[in-house]
């Protein structure tokens, strides 16, 4: 009688019901939709902390040439890649730059490179770079991002 039961015990083939299995579905799903959520947030973070950090940069390299060229301010883009001052390998001005603030920015990169072109505004106050920010409000069309700035010196207005 004892045998048996240990037999029975034994020999019982025991595995997972479907409920099992779909309760621990649901919670790797849950966890992964978190986990895509957050990483969405911290791409687009680091992206605007790049367009931040090199809008700075073109607002370095304006102040370095406007203190090393008789307190001018560059006019042209060109000027950005003089032998005074070069921007960073990966980051560019417009060749043609703006007459007035801008209502919206591209946030593409160029196709088949790495180097984000910034539209500029130059003027003989300063300049004002600008660059796409997702938090900043536009009354531009629909789908369009908001343009913040940069500004050298007094900037243009």
């Amino acid at each position: 009688m004892i045998r048996n039961k240990i037999n029975s015990l034994i020999n019982k083939e025991r595995g997972f019901t479907i409920v099992e299995l779909l309760i621990v579905i649901v919670v790797i799903g849950i966890l992964a939709a978190i986990t895509i959520v957050s990483y969405t947030g911290i791409t687009a973070q680091a992206t605007l902390a790049k367009y931040k950090q090199d809008s700075s940069s073109i607002v370095s390299v304006a102040e370095v040439i406007y203190n090393s060229s008789a307190s001018a301010y560059p006019q042209t883009a060109a000027a950005f890649t003089s032998t005074t001052a070069k921007l960073p390998g990966n980051v560019a001005v417009n060749a043609t730059p703006l007459t007035a603030a801008p209502t919206s920015v591209s946030a593409a990169t160029p196709s088949g490179t790495t180097t984000l072109t910034y539209a500029w505004w130059p003027c003989a106050a300063g300049i004002n770079v600008y660059y796409p920010d997702p938090a900043v409000t536009t009354t531009a069309t629909s789908g369009t991002i908001g343009v913040a700035v940069a500004k050298a010196g007094a900037g243009c207005s």
